[in-house]
């Protein structure tokens, strides 16, 4: 089981008890968290004319890329930050980690400001504190909740997610159920056609809420999974517990809130007990979505200090980084609440900032895995790579998501051909897979290496 150290080097045959299907435990745990309401929310307010189930299916279905990204930390044992150092080079690959880390601390805050919104839905709905005051008694239980988590322990809290998570599962099943979130989800648009844009345009902002976070992280949890597993399975399970959760708490987000279940405004959002149908619904969506964020943010917190760990060159010590990203994150958290214009606007920038970098790395990513390391782990050569190549073709991946992103910040001259629709996630994905490619089959030397060296940081 992992320990209570980042730690960059290989994990060793002893740490490696885990097994694949325990890995697809965690990505349902990971992904089954209320932090994918307000996408959920925005893909419905932005793109109405999208057929919403189309775009569920589809968007969940690429966390394929997070299995396909599970493969080296299988093979190698390093997580994913160490990985990357072995394609883009340890100076660019600092970067890149810095950007993730950074990532993650935005994740941490949107998670504190939804536990402060579920908890303050509860509050007034229930009338137990003071309406006017009813935000600070729930920032107060939230930050509170934040900073006990890392003392209870990793395995306790890996457990408490897992067993959340299951829960959290049946409660949308049955929310769903009782929604009839099949008709919702496949509803016709007003106007009665469908937009092939605006289908686009919600499978990109899934990708930026779901399987895109989490790409950076995928072999931070295979790497502890036995030896002895096959790779199609390690590649299925990961893809799978991801497609479950991710598509499950997406699909009941665009439900509440063609049904009412989620009101938002500038104020952020509430959920109401009304649109969820009964009170046992309710409290036990909103117990468990606390229980399972504030978890989650653990679980950020986890894989934050692996790249924040790459970024300075040394193990850290799990605890106190924990608690250190804690107290960012509760900042960060702070100015979304009381100083940003509207939390809505501080959410869609952080998306677009994390995918400039996330889109195209996975893209170059995968290309590496499937083209260098699948044809490794199974007996054949390693082979040369240009590292400035790879970083090369991963800045102009970045430039092109840039033109083509559309956010309160900037909006692209690609994203204005498109009638500010942002497909940057699609387009930066894309664009590096099609060069990494190119570049492989032109120009990449086939020469083998033997065995893989530095396996602390992969120069």
């Amino acid at each position: 089981m992992m320990g209570d150290r980042h730690s960059i080097s290989a994990t060793t045959e002893v740490e490696r008890t885990s097994s694949a299907p325990h890995v697809a435990l965690i990505w349902l745990a990971a992904t089954m968290t209320a932090s994918s309401l307000p996408v959920g929310v925005l893909i419905a307010q932005w793109f109405p004319l999208a057929p919403f189930l189309w775009v569920v299916l589809l968007a969940s279905a690429l966390f394929a890329t997070v299995g396909i990204l599970s493969i080296p930390g299988f093979v190698y044992g390093i997580p994913t930050m160490a990985v990357s150092a072995r394609v883009f080079g340890k100076s660019v690959n600092k970067l890149i980690s810095l950007s993730n880390w950074l990532s993650q601390l935005g994740w941490q805050a949107v998670v504190l400001v939804l536990v402060v919104y579920i908890l303050r839905s509860v509050f007034d709905n229930y009338g137990v504190v003071p309406t006017n005051g009813s935000i600070y008694y729930a920032l107060a239980l939230a930050i509170l909740g934040n900073f006990v988590v890392p003392i209870i322990g990793y395995k306790a809290i890996v457990a408490a997610q897992t067993v959340g998570a299951l829960f959290l599962a049946l409660f949308a099943l049955a929310i769903l159920m009782h929604l009839h979130g099949g008709q919702a989800l496949s509803l016709a648009p007003a106007v009665g056609h469908v937009d092939g844009l605006q289908a686009l345009g919600g499978i990109s902002l899934a990708l930026m809420g779901g399987a895109f976070s989490w790409t950076m992280f995928a072999s931070d949890y295979s790497r502890y999974v036995r030896r002895d597993t096959p790779l199609g399975k390690m590649a299925l399970w990961p893809s799978l517990g991801g497609f479950l959760g991710g598509g499950l708490i997406l699909a009941l987000a665009i439900t509440l809130y063609v049904r009412g279940g989620i009101q938002v405004g500038a104020s952020g959002i509430t959920i109401t007990a009304t649109g969820l149908g009964t009170p046992v619904l309710y409290l036990g969506f909103c117990l468990f979505a606390i229980l399972g964020l504030l978890a989650s943010n653990f679980l950020n917190s986890y894989s934050s200090a692996f790249s924040l760990a790459v970024v300075v060159g040394q193990d850290l010590d799990r605890k106190k980084f924990t608690i250190l990203d804690a107290l960012l994150a509760t900042l960060l958290g702070l100015y979304m609440l009381f100083v940003a214009p509207s939390f809505w606007d501080s959410f869609q920038t952080f998306l677009d900032l994390l995918i400039v970098v996330a889109a195209p790395w996975t893209g170059a990513m995968i290309i590496y895995v499937l083209w260098d390391v699948v044809p490794e782990a199974r007996g054949g050569p390693g082979r040369l790579h240009s590292t400035p190549a790879n970083a090369g073709i991963l800045a102009l991946g970045i430039i092109v998501t840039v033109l083509f992103s559309n956010n309160p910040i900037w909006e692209g001259y690609g994203a204005r051909l498109l009638h500010g629709t942002d497909i940057s996630p699609l387009i930066g994905v894309s664009t590096t897979i099609v060069m990494s490619l190119l570049y492989k089959l032109l120009f990449s030397p086939n020469v083998a290496v033997g065995e893989v060296r530095d396996q602390r940081l992969g120069g």
